[in-house]
C-alpha cells in the first residue's frame, strides 16, 4: 500500500478511508431515527477524511536523505496576506486554484458543525473553531515537515486565513438559507421514525 513520487516512498492518502468506513457504518445504524443528524454526520465524516487524505497524505516512509540535503526547512509563509497578495498579482490558473481551492475546504464544515453542535450557531463560537481548525490543517503540516527533517507540506497562514474565510462565508450563507422555505418547514419538523 505504498507508492514512489522522486525518491520518496509513500502511504496514499486513499489509506484515510479505512478507518472511514466502519465509523460510516456507525453513524448509519446509530442515527437511524434521525435523518437529518444522520446526514450531517456523515456529511462531517467524508469532509474530514477528504481533508486528512488531501492535507496530511501522502505521508513519507522512506527516501526522506535526499530531500533533507537538498531542500531543507524552507519555503513556510507565516506573514499574513503576503501569498494572497502574491498570488493575486501575478494571476495564474495555478494561483487561482490554490486561492479558489483554500477557499472551499472548510465550506462543509460551515453546513455541518452547527447541525451537529447546537453551541456552533452561535457566530463567535463558531469562527473560532474555523480559526482553529483551519490553524490546525497547517500545524500539523507543519509537524510533519518537521519530523520528516524537510518541507514536505508548505506552511502557510494564508491558506488558514482563507480556509476560514470560506467556512465563516458557508456559515452565514447556510444559516440564511435555512431560514427560508422549504429548509425551515423540513427542519422545524420532528424526527421520523419511532
Amino acid at each position: 500500500m505504498t507508492f514512489t513520487d522522486g525518491q520518496l516512498l509513500l502511504i496514499p492518502g486513499f489509506v484515510a478511508l479505512i478507518p472511514a468506513v466502519p465509523i460510516a457504518l456507525w453513524i448509519w445504524w446509530s442515527h437511524a431515527d434521525d435523518e437529518r443528524r444522520r446526514l450531517m454526520a456523515l456529511l462531517a465524516l467524508v469532509h474530514i477524511t477528504a481533508v486528512v487524505a488531501l492535507t496530511i497524505f501522502p505521508i513519507p516512509i522512506a527516501g526522506q536523505d535526499y530531500y533533507r540535503q537538498t531542500r531543507g526547512m524552507s519555503e513556510d509563509n507565516i506573514v499574513p496576506f503576503a501569498t494572497i497578495v502574491s498570488q493575486l498579482g501575478h494571476p495564474s490558473l495555478s494561483s487561482a486554484r490554490q486561492l479558489i481551492g483554500n477557499m472551499l475546504a472548510l465550506v462543509p464544515l460551515g453546513i455541518y458543525a452547527p447541525a451537529l453542535w447546537p453551541s456552533l450557531r452561535d457566530p463567535r463560537r463558531f469562527v473560532a473553531v474555523a480559526v482553529a481548525f483551519a490553524v490546525g490543517i497547517e500545524l500539523c503540516q507543519y509537524a510533519g515537515s518537521v519530523l520528516e527533517g524537510f518541507t514536505y507540506r508548505v506552511t502557510d497562514v494564508d491558506d488558514a486565513i482563507m480556509n476560514a474565510t470560506g467556512a465563516v462565508l458557508a456559515f452565514f450563507a447556510w444559516r440564511r438559507l435555512e431560514m427560508r422555505p422549504p429548509f425551515s418547514e423540513r427542519l422545524d419538523r420532528p424526527p421520523s421514525g419511532g
